[in-house]
């Protein structure tokens, strides 16, 4: 293969940090590789991939060098960020795409053709007349990954691109980079916390941990490796992780479903399904009746005749594809957007003026609550605002933001700007949590660290309602689970009832293991039977 990168030596820093970013990198890249880069939340994966493209920078190297078979600008390297609001600057996407091509000295012809491949290939043809306000955050994804494949890269940078992609969507659009990457040859390098389907497509797997590269390996080999790191093993597929749980032998990684389902087949006898426990029923604490919303008047209904309710201490968790109306439910339940017709209450009452001041609203863009210089500002001015009883070093530690104090909230990492909001939103010590999103950006132990904290929330008789494309988390953490579509939104079930009967919309697990244990949700769903 043709080598066409090579980090050597590279250290970096940003101007506003006074530790490393990226600590003597030595790796290169081959064309047409296909490398998955973990690691955990704010360990430096985003910002390796943005030394690629020089303009990204706002830090200085410290040593090494980046040497590159192509100039590393745009036409060269496409980069789509974690962050969907931060790329597109146009009012509708196909003002984006134009202005992207226009920029690059393309004429009208080819413009308008460029243009008319990239919607078709990505679907997206639909939403090109939109306005971009008006488009979900998967959605606005698909645009920033339009803008950076119009441009025909050689090498595509893509920073955990499924994160706002409904889990349908997610698997077209890694199937679509899978086969740019086998027909044209095109080299990608994709920052992933959840590789579920990323495993079957990639040739490398790297770990980034603070700033310093620990691992680099072909994938069968990584993954064989992760799993004996501890740390690392929450990273593996539900698939690899429940084979070597397990204990099968000579199995070669990755698996897919049918492999296990063979597998498993033939050890039924020496293994059961672990049930979860049932959460018994409470006292109402939030109830919506024939909720109804569109934004103009002639316009068609976001929300139809939407009905249901929610218990003290209860979680739950609403999946369902890009653009149906997820994020607008939740900003009508929470008086940002006034329905036109329906009835919401709050502990059996009708809404008032300070129903605000007792839940806590977390949007798919977390740096929208930020208002302070630095993350210490933020937190002590949320302490104090909320009379809270918690002092500072303990919020630090609870929510992992130790050693960030002094860092600007938007100089974060998406994960650490999550968990930042989280702590915002727990200082206010609500009676309900609404959350948009909540796991993107976050590694696969803060997700775990999320639930708990919910928990341990919820167990003070409190409620969550969650807005999720992460099928595994809704899985093992919410109580119940209900899907959104074309207005409607389905009654919750407990995940079990949920996800068995679902063909897309399940775990992997179920998916490998329904004619077996048509409960199995997760690798801990089945344990070997103690003899």
């Amino acid at each position: 293969m043709v080598e066409i990168l090579r980090c050597q030596n590279y250290s970096f820093q940003y101007n506003n940090s006074q530790k490393l970013s990226l600590n003597k990198l030595n790796f290169s890249v081959d064309q047409g590789d296909f490398v998955i880069l973990i690691g955990d939340t704010g360990s430096g994966k985003s910002t390796l991939l943005k030394q690629f493209l020089p303009e990204l920078l706002t830090g200085k190297v410290l040593s090494g060098q980046i040497n590159s078979q192509y100039s590393r600008d745009a036409n060269h390297f496409a980069y789509v960020s974690q962050f969907v609001d931060n790329q597109i600057v146009m009012e509708t996407p196909k003002d984006e795409l134009e202005f992207v091509l226009d920029n690059q000295g393309c004429n009208d012809n080819e413009i308008s053709m460029r243009i008319a491949e990239i919607a078709s290939y990505l679907g997206i043809v639909d939403l090109l007349e939109q306005e971009v306000s008006h488009l979900s955050g998967g959605q606005k994804q698909l645009v920033n990954l339009a803008s950076a494949l119009v441009l025909k890269p050689q090498v595509l940078l893509l920073d955990e691109p499924t994160a706002q992609l409904d889990p349908v969507a997610s698997e077209k659009l890694l199937q679509i980079i899978h086969k740019l990457n086998q027909d044209f040859n095109l080299t990608v390098l994709l920052v992933e916390h959840e590789i579920e389907k990323e495993v079957s497509f990639a040739n490398r797997l790297m770990i980034l941990e603070k700033g310093k590269l620990i691992l680099d390996e072909p994938i069968k080999q990584g993954l064989s490796k992760i799993f004996q790191a501890k740390h690392y093993r929450n990273y593996l597929t539900q698939i690899d992780r429940l084979a070597l749980e397990l204990n099968f032998k000579s199995v070669d990684l990755p698996l897919s479903n049918q492999q296990l389902t063979k597998l498993i087949s033939k050890k039924t006898s020496n293994l059961q399904y672990v049930k979860p426990e049932n959460k018994s029923k409470t006292n109402s604490i939030f109830s919506v009746k024939n909720l109804s919303f569109r934004f103009d008047f002639n316009g068609r209904k976001i929300l139809n005749r939407i009905n249901f309710q929610l218990e003290e201490g209860g979680s739950y968790c609403i999946v369902g594809p890009n653009g149906v109306g997820k994020t607008t439910l939740l900003k009508v339940l929470t008086q940002q957007l006034k329905p036109q017709t329906g009835k919401i209450k709050f502990l059996n009452k009708k809404i008032t003026n300070d129903f605000y001041r007792q839940v806590f609203v977390l949007p798919q863009n977390p740096a929208n609550l930020f208002i302070k210089a630095t993350v210490k500002a933020e937190l002590e001015f949320q302490l104090k605002e909320n009379h809270s009883q918690k002092n500072l070093s303990e919020v630090l530690s609870e929510f992992s933001l130790e050693g960030l104090e002094e860092y600007s909230p938007y100089d974060l990492s998406g994960g650490q700007q999550e968990f930042l909001a989280l702590a915002l939103g727990f200082i206010k010590n609500p009676k309900i949590l609404f959350l948009d999103e909540p796991t993107k950006g976050l590694d696969p132990n803060k997700r775990i660290l999320l639930s708990k904290l919910l928990k341990d929330f919820q167990s003070e008789k409190k409620t969550v309602l969650i807005n999720s494309h992460d099928l595994l988390f809704a899985a093992d953490y919410a109580d119940y689970v209900a899907m959104m579509f074309n207005g409607n939104l389905s009654q919750f079930q407990t995940p079990s009832d949920f996800f068995a009967d679902k063909f897309f919309y399940t775990t992997e697990i179920n998916k490998a293991l329904r004619d077996i244990f048509p409960q199995a949700l997760i690798w801990k769903d089945i344990k070997k039977i103690e003899s």
